[in-house]
């Protein structure tokens, strides 16, 4: 599925189908998964997350430059393509925003009691923003979303959210295996039994 974006040319209108290279069926404004995302965010909580496309003029023609960045208050907490350079050799004509669009979708639709322990294909930490910010996760998982998150930008919306709760709370431990009890160096065997020399002994098998 291929997510539209909203471009920059002075009017704010959207990114038509034609100039994504896509039919109408197959693009869903950006606005409506927009709109998805922040209806789980905390209430209260002035976090904004934006999808834009700048024209790019050049003597070789127009190009757009697509930008996903994330706000916290006036702050920019999280920028893609600014904050991951070196995984976009080839931006402008080959981005990430389309992933990024696809990994939002799945998490929406991931149930509330898995969002802490499912495997998300995020290598742009934008899962982190989101848990930080889901009002489904309240404050009896704090331990657990302090165990979880890295991201400077999702810690500082737990932060602004929890303040000195946020502080004070101990990241739970992860999941370990039960220790086994140490292995001996070596292990008796028949080899290392004693072995009778008194014919004595011999002598009484033999009766």
């Amino acid at each position: 599925m291929i997510f539209g974006w909203r471009k920059d040319s002075g009017k704010g209108q959207r990114l038509s189908c034609s100039q994504l290279g896509k039919s109408e069926a197959d693009v869903k404004p950006w606005s409506k998964l927009q709109r998805e995302v922040g209806k789980l965010f905390a209430e209260g909580l002035r976090l904004q997350i934006q999808c834009r496309a700048y024209r790019m003029a050049s003597a070789s023609g127009c190009t757009d430059l697509p930008r996903y960045w994330c706000t916290l208050d006036k702050d920019v907490i999280w920028d893609y393509p600014r904050d991951f350079s070196e995984n976009a050799t080839y931006y402008p004509y080959d981005t990430d925003v389309s992933s990024i669009s696809s990994l939002l979708r799945e998490y929406i639709d991931t149930p509330t009691d898995q969002l802490l322990s499912f495997a998300f294909a995020d290598r742009w930490q934008i899962v982190d923003i989101l848990l930080a910010a889901d009002r489904r996760i309240g404050k009896r998982r704090i331990p657990e979303l302090k165990a979880r998150l890295t991201h400077p930008g999702a810690i500082a919306i737990a932060a602004t959210r929890w303040g000195q709760e946020w502080e004070d709370a101990v990241p739970a431990l992860q999941e370990t295996s039960p220790q086994l009890p140490p292995v001996p160096e070596t292990a008796p065997g028949l080899a290392d039994a004693p072995i009778a020399s008194d014919s004595s002994l011999l002598r009484g098998l033999a009766s």
